[in-house]
């Protein structure tokens, strides 16, 4: 779970994002620390894989797998709960996405 989800839905708007990074950069002017910061777009499952070329579907791939990894780490203990629940759905998306760019990696 992101900590920009702020209404536990468990996905992150654009609005959220935007006010995580807002608050994020209002503590950090508090400082004198250098920060990097990287944006990473949402998608919402309409991806055009079809329209991607080869080098772009391989990066997605492993970026997706990277994506699927760390969520195991991220498994909520009780089996019976919400959480547990959006996990595995997150989890079953990101199955999907896989499944779906290997298929057309292997056309």
């Amino acid at each position: 779970m992101s900590i920009f989800d702020f209404n536990r839905d468990g996905e992150v708007s654009s609005s959220e994002q935007a006010f995580g990074l807002g608050a994020i950069l209002a503590a950090l002017s508090e400082t004198e620390a250098e920060v990097k910061i990287t944006i990473k777009a949402s998608t919402d499952g309409d991806e055009d894989y079809e329209s991607m070329d080869r080098d772009e579907l391989e990066s997605l791939l492993e970026e997706l797998q990277e994506q699927r990894e760390d969520m195991e780490d991220e498994e909520p203990d009780d089996p019976c709960s919400d959480a547990y629940d959006e996990w595995e759905e997150r989890c079953e998306d990101l199955d999907e996405k896989i499944e779906e760019i290997e298929e057309l990696l292997d056309d």
